[in-house]
């Protein structure tokens, strides 16, 4: 099991959970038709001769990305000889991967790889998540976000800043609702002095931290790592690792850097971040001394 992973949740509250995310519905359906292939022992390719179609089309389905027609699914369970009870699970689960995420309203503002994310994110169950010079935007405030959209890259046009931010905002509606995602945050201390959108801005930002923390403590940790740690094994650019509540599901890493976005899914990488961000978060501070030394800083703010 991976490090600090959250424990496996039971089916039942597993299959609600993926109905919030089509993208995730898509990926398990994809991992269990490409599971049980191999298992009756067929290639991709004979799989599509067996079927009708192409070895392309079982490939895409099998990676999430390409959608399937119901009578479809039926030809492939049949050739898989699937039992009626997963049958009827595998359904359930191509129903909803046919469905629109919200983010889909948005999709002349972001790339594919940002998009397919916040399908992964809506999703997740546990995000570990590692920033050493801005807060996460699952906590941003709207004042906050808004001075990191519009102050954080030549790229975006001021038409735009508005529709972002509401993405940005829409993302926090996972902090609520019946099954809530939880958050294991490291925050550097850079990112808690940053004076982003100024020094009220910035107050208002981390009185918002204290807030979740202390009112939230078994769904949001804040642990913040400060200039004294020196070099720890997270130096460098920030990440996160998302969980979900399907055992089927492995970690997936998240990585957004200037240049370039990255979902991370190769096993042995993924590893690496959830190591590294497991020793990193023994050498910062605890919880309380955290939210003290947050609260100390928005009182010089």
């Amino acid at each position: 099991m991976s490090v600090a992973s959250p424990e496996p949740s039971n089916a039942g509250r597993g299959l609600a959970q993926l109905a919030s995310s089509p993208v995730v519905q898509a990926w398990e359906l994809g991992l269990r038709l490409r599971q049980r292939r191999e298992e009756v022992g067929l290639t991709a390719a004979a799989a599509g001769r067996a079927i009708g179609i192409i070895q392309a089309y079982v490939s895409g389905v099998e990676s999430g990305r390409v959608k399937l027609p119901a009578k479809r699914l039926a030809q492939i369970v049949a050739a898989y000889e699937f039992e009626p009870d997963e049958a009827a699970e595998l359904e359930e689960l191509r129903a909803g991967a046919a469905r629109r995420g919200w983010w889909q309203e948005y999709a002349q503002l972001f790339p594919a790889e940002f998009l397919r994310f916040l399908g992964y994110e809506a999703g997740a169950e546990h995000i570990r998540s590692y920033h050493p010079e801005v807060i996460i935007g699952l906590l941003q405030t709207e004042e906050y976000a808004r001075a990191v959209i519009r102050g954080g890259t030549t790229t975006i046009r001021l038409t735009e800043v508005d529709r972002r931010v509401a993405v940005r905002l829409a993302r926090q509606e996972r902090l609520d609702g019946e099954h809530p995602l939880r958050l294991s945050v490291l925050l550097g201390e850079g990112a808690l002095r940053q004076q982003v959108g100024g020094p009220v801005v910035m107050r208002a930002q981390l009185d918002h931290l204290v807030r979740l923390a202390t009112e939230r403590p078994e769904q949001i940790e804040i642990r913040v790592l400060p200039f004294s740690v020196g070099a720890h094994p997270a130096f460098g650019g920030p990440f996160q690792v998302l969980s979900f509540p399907s055992p089927r599901l492995p970690d997936l890493v998240w990585q957004e850097i200037l240049t370039s976005i990255d979902i991370i899914d190769q096993s042995l990488r993924v590893n690496d971040y959830v190591v590294t961000f497991a020793e990193t978060r023994e050498l910062a501070l605890g919880s309380d001394d955290s939210l003290d030394l947050i609260r100390r800083i928005a009182k010089e703010m």
